[in-house]
């Protein structure tokens, strides 16, 4: 795995090795409670929320986002939050019709989800396993800005950042309005769906598969070995025009945040529906 790494890394093989889709998750790996799991929330019509036209709703460049980029400090934050010792383990909310989230696993296993507050990247406020085409609703607290990315437990509660990868970003305004979008600034481990299902008519993000096939300089390895598409922004907000041109061609700044120098991919609304592909966790 190193030796392929260097070699990458100095552009002498043009391919990675094949990971068309993650590896199934052993027993193991899945905590232990899998049965208080609830039956779940039916699942999405992905055609009719895509079928929708990006021209037929409202979309905003920021709007009330509040985002963390690689320039954030934690004075400039929109509001601090006691981080937690402890995440704590969810295997679906009580949807009450509330503020929240669902997410569908459309993957081909049980997969992990984590929510981190903005200034608390080292430990997540709350995660959740998710069977293989399931969906549950997490709840969220008023006032909440933060992210949602996949993992596993050994590397994302270990108490150390883990930033590589796809982010769903959203917070809430004062005003209790959600506001929502996919991000691969900080890498691409596979594609993120998000809509507003208060209403159904408006969605951003992507569900095609775009890990495999990118040139010299596009890929990074994440903690736990596997190979995804780089942060297309470094310190400084230095741009890595290799991962991030690969971003635009095969998603686009209309659906997600590419780089910092973007187009409108956030929508709004109270309540969401996300829908996870196939990843690399």
């Amino acid at each position: 795995m190193l030796y392929t790494a260097l070699l990458v890394t100095l552009g002498l093989v043009s391919a990675l090795p094949s990971q068309s889709l993650q590896t199934p998750i052993s027993d193991s790996i899945v905590p232990e409670g899998r049965a208080q799991a609830p039956p779940g929330l039916p699942f999405p019509n992905i055609t009719a929320v895509k079928s929708v036209p990006q021209d037929s709703f409202t979309s905003y460049e920021t709007g009330g986002l509040k985002r963390k980029t690689f320039n954030t400090t934690e004075e400039s934050l929109g509001k601090r939050w006691a981080c937690s010792s402890q995440s704590i383990l969810t295997w679906g909310d009580n949807d009450d019709g509330g503020r929240g989230i669902s997410i569908t696993n459309a993957g081909n296993d049980w997969r992990g989800f984590y929510i981190f507050h903005n200034s608390c990247d080292g430990t997540p406020w709350k995660y959740i396993w998710i069977e293989a085409g399931k969906t549950q609703f997490v709840s969220i607290p008023a006032g909440f800005e933060g992210r949602i990315q996949r993992g596993v437990d050994a590397q994302m509660l270990n108490g150390q950042p883990h930033l590589l990868g796809s982010w769903l970003e959203f917070s809430y305004d004062s005003s209790d309005v959600g506001w929502i979008d996919v991000s691969l600034i900080r890498g691409c481990d596979g594609a993120i769906l998000v809509w507003d299902t208060t209403n159904g008519d408006k969605w951003k993000g992507f569900t095609q598969w775009i890990l495999d096939g990118a040139p010299n300089g596009s890929y990074d390895l994440k903690d736990d070995g596997q190979w995804v598409i780089k942060a297309t922004e470094g310190p400084n907000g230095v741009v890595n025009t290799i991962p991030r041109d690969w971003d635009q061609q095969q998603v686009g700044d209309q659906y997600a945040y590419i780089d910092d120098d973007h187009a409108k991919p956030v929508i709004n609304g109270y309540r969401f529906g996300t829908y996870w592909p196939e990843g690399r966790a």
